[in-house]
């Protein structure tokens, strides 16, 4: 088995330019880094940052990490919207109404109600007769 190296070069920025302290989040992602498994081979005084230059053996190259592609299934048409249990409607459902406000002209005329009768009368009941004694 082949042995793989990576080398990254990366910046660290300095509190005051032309020092040597670094800035916190500069410490804290070479301390990342090491922590990964990177070491530091080399390191270059800049005046606004250090390079360093970290390396790593014995880890595969990332593109190695990437799963063989899943094959894709077959797909069914979708011509129809209206078909069978999709309740009313479908397909063009037209162009659509009006724009613009609704009341835009004259309300329309109303029917003319139905006359209403009077409630029929009840009928006469006969006359008592007295009672008898």
């Amino acid at each position: 088995m082949p042995d793989y190296k990576e080398i990254r070069h990366e910046r660290l920025y300095v509190k005051v330019p032309g020092g040597d302290k670094v800035r916190k989040t500069a410490q804290g992602r070479l301390k990342a880094l090491i922590a990964d498994g990177w070491r530091e081979t080399e390191r270059k005084q800049e005046t606004e940052y250090i390079q360093v230059r970290l390396e790593r053996s014995g880890h595969r190259p990332p593109m190695m990490l990437i799963p063989a592609p899943v094959p894709q299934q077959g797909r069914t048409r979708r011509d129809s919207f209206g078909g069978p249990g999709r309740g009313q409607g479908g397909g063009n459902r037209g162009p659509g109404g009006p724009r613009g406000p609704r009341d835009s002209g004259p309300p329309p005329a109303a029917a003319p109600a139905p006359p209403v009768e009077a409630p029929a009368a009840a009928p006469e009941a006969p006359p008592a007769e007295p009672a008898a004694t």
